[in-house]
């Protein structure tokens, strides 16, 4: 089971995701950061930009999506790997200079989103 927890002013339930370096591994760089869960966001991740230049992720292409703001724009896409459920998964993330970094629901299909939506509450993300 991953966990977390909402934030004290009760408004974004965030856990934290480990991503890793390109490589056929976990054995190199990683990365512990902060994500959102963000059940609007319909694909993978998305981080910010000096988290996939930390890590040096590939470059996959890139994409106009639009922004919770209402904003289209043109986001490169990476491939990232991270930790989910005590496996590592590749997975697309987008990514942008600005803001934080967002769980989507393709990332949480085949899971169980538990959330206690107080300040404080528990968040719980079980596979199915």
């Amino acid at each position: 089971m991953i966990t977390g927890r909402v934030t004290d002013d009760g408004r974004e339930a965030a856990i934290t995701l480990r991503l890793f370096a390109p490589g056929p591994t976990e054995d190199g760089r990683s990365a512990d950061i902060r994500a959102v869960i963000d059940s609007g966001f319909t694909d993978w991740l998305f981080v910010p930009t000096a988290v996939a230049e930390q890590l040096d992720l590939p470059l996959r292409g890139s994409v106009e999506a639009e922004l919770a703001d209402g904003r289209v724009e043109r986001l490169p896409v990476h491939r990232a790997r991270v930790s989910w459920h005590g496996r590592t998964r590749s997975v697309k993330a987008y990514v942008a200079p600005a803001g934080e970094a967002l769980i989507g629901m393709s990332l949480l299909r085949g899971s169980r989103l538990t959330v206690d939506a107080v300040p404080g509450g528990d968040v719980r993300i079980e596979e199915l």
